[in-house]
């Protein structure tokens, strides 16, 4: 069974890529970013950096562990929130531990994890 939470060492590296906001680190898909821009058309991506860093540090963050994605390394998907909207986010850490992809960032499509 995978886990449902991710480890205090994925978070850390996460959010570290998060708070660099450097392009070469954080890999967003178009769906991704399209889905983020449609939510919030007077955002930039940037400010989807904080929403998932902050859900990411709670302590009621609820994920799962998604192991059927293409690209290697570490992925989960969580609820987060921006704006008092609940959303759907999926992250996958590459192996060096160095740089993220987002493949989700929109509202949920069903209720639960």
């Amino acid at each position: 069974m995978p886990e449902s939470a991710p480890s205090q060492e994925w978070i850390k590296a996460v959010c570290e890529c998060l708070r660099t906001a450097d392009r070469k680190r954080i890999i967003v898909r178009a769906r991704a970013a399209l889905d983020w821009e449609a939510l919030f058309p007077d955002t930039f991506l940037n400010d989807l950096y904080p929403a998932i860093a902050a859900a990411l540090k709670s302590p009621d963050l609820e994920s799962k562990r998604v192991d059927n994605m293409a690209e290697p390394g570490v992925t989960f998907e969580f609820f987060f929130q921006h704006r008092n909207r609940k959303l759907f986010g999926k992250i996958c850490l590459q192996p060096d531990g160095r740089v993220i992809i987002i493949y989700s960032a929109h509202r949920p499509l069903r209720p639960t994890l």
